[in-house]
């Protein structure tokens, strides 16, 4: 379809060309759905200038966590302390809409001769704001709590509680990024009937979760060339693996043989299948070596890090881009990091405070705590399998609308027409309100066609 430009729409106007009938005066406005994909997110949070935060959530959630593990008036300031600032960068998340905050809390113009001193300076600027309302959320529930002991064990207590709820967390921001993710492009949108068969659909699904439970199992002992108890204890993992996967798919074949009927339902059950059992046997493994081994701190750390990357950053494309979908303020690609930052304050704080109650309750320690949550996760997926094949199957009867109209799908509002020098006068429409098919309209030989 041809588009009218502004200089042929201007050419008009101005009395070059034959005047505009009133019928020619309307104007053919196209919507484009806003885009917000998942790199545009990356290239937001990697960027160098918000790069300061990141740094202040690992100083502060480090200090924290060790103040967290010391007696309980410290695990109270350490509960505070995250609940704080998790709320302090939501609402400087809010705030950057304002040009002020948005120039507030970013990093610019940085002196080539005195990078270092320049970054530092202009670093502390960036955390003005956000440590700001932190500092007056601290202070506020400071003076709750003050002489109050049913405060002083129920806020670090409620904190703990939000980890099984990021846990829960976790597998929905997972699905829900992930499965739009795989429900783009028209073959997994394909109405064409097919014979349905979970046979087909699982195969997949079973050899890449078996191969993956292989290659963790050989990493993590030694090439199954260790001692009886190692290999024993990660062969039983693998057919743990295999075992869950099949009864999940006897579980929902009836959803899968009704999915598959279809040659779009059919391709996305394989792709989300593999994708997301694929996700559960790591968090499956994260648990079971937990749980039966003593993993090193590092190694945790950096894998428990990763995920929680992974997390925030799914949940946050997938608040953004239904908010910028429907054309909202609250979620955008601006404050996307600011949003990650708050949820991960507060996802460090409830690993902190239900580490420090296990500790309390008889020995826990962070090893099993976190095992507790990659079950968690791994036991979501597996639940919301199923519903997440219906949602497509949804979409396939109700594919969603093409934003960018086609010609003859236009309807064109008529509107009034000025008169302009050397132009005769444009008689004025009686029906303002009536909505003109394109395919009624006469142009005169100089106007642009529409073409489809």
């Amino acid at each position: 379809m041809a588009d009218i430009s502004e200089d042929d729409v201007s050419s008009h106007k101005s009395g070059e060309n034959e005047p505009l009938s009133s019928n020619d005066s309307s104007e053919a406005t196209i919507v484009e759905e806003p885009k917000f994909g998942l790199w545009e997110l990356i290239s937001t949070l990697m960027d160098l200038k918000t790069l300061p935060h990141i740094l202040l959530l690992l100083i502060l959630s480090t200090i924290l966590y060790a103040l967290a593990q010391g007696p309980d008036s410290a695990n109270l300031y350490s509960a505070i302390g995250f609940i704080s600032l998790s709320f302090g960068y939501s609402l400087t998340a809010m705030s950057t809409r304002w040009d002020f905050a948005h120039k507030m809390v970013r990093v610019e113009g940085l002196a080539s001769g005195s990078w270092f001193k320049s970054m530092l300076l202009r670093s502390l600027r960036a955390w003005t704001l956000p440590l700001l309302l932190s500092g007056l959320i601290c202070i506020g529930l400071l003076q709750l709590v003050k002489g109050n002991e049913n405060w002083e064990t129920w806020i670090p207590l409620s904190l703990s509680t939000l980890f099984l709820l990021w846990s829960i967390g976790q597998g929905l921001s997972f699905k829900s990024g992930t499965s739009s993710w795989l429900a783009n492009g028209k073959k997994v949108l394909d109405d064409t009937v097919r014979e349905s068969s979970v046979i087909g659909i699982s195969t997949g699904q079973i050899l890449a979760v078996t191969t993956v439970a292989i290659l963790i199992g050989y990493g993590y002992s030694s090439g199954f060339q260790g001692e009886t108890n190692e290999k024993l204890k990660w062969i039983g993992f693998i057919i743990l693996a295999i075992t869950i996967q099949i009864a999940m798919i006897y579980w929902i074949k009836d959803t899968i043989i009704d999915v598959s009927a279809t040659k779009g339902g059919a391709r996305f059950a394989t792709r989300w299948g593999m994708v997301s059992q694929i996700f559960v046997t790591w968090h499956l493994a994260s648990a079971w070596r937990r749980l039966i081994d003593e993993p090193s701190a590092f190694t945790m750390i950096i894998e428990e890090f990763t995920l929680m990357i992974i997390t925030v950053l799914l949940a946050i494309w997938s608040l953004a881009s239904r908010d910028v979908n429907r054309g909202g303020k609250l979620f955008t690609s601006e404050n996307a990091l600011f949003w990650g930052l708050a949820f991960g304050f507060g996802y460090a704080g409830s690993i902190a405070m239900i580490t420090n109650l296990s500790d309390s309750l008889g020995g826990g320690n962070l090893a099993t705590t976190m095992a507790i949550g990659h079950l968690v996760t791994a036991i979501t997926l597996i639940i919301i399998h199923s519903k997440t094949l219906r949602d497509h199957k949804i979409r396939i009867l109700n594919p969603p609308q093409i934003m960018v109209q086609e010609a003859d799908d236009i309807d064109l509002q008529v509107t009034e027409v000025e008169s302009v020098d050397d132009a005769p006068e444009v008689k004025e429409l009686e029906t303002q309100e009536q909505v003109i098919d394109l395919d009624d309209l006469e142009f005169s030989d100089d106007v642009v066609e529409l073409m489809d």
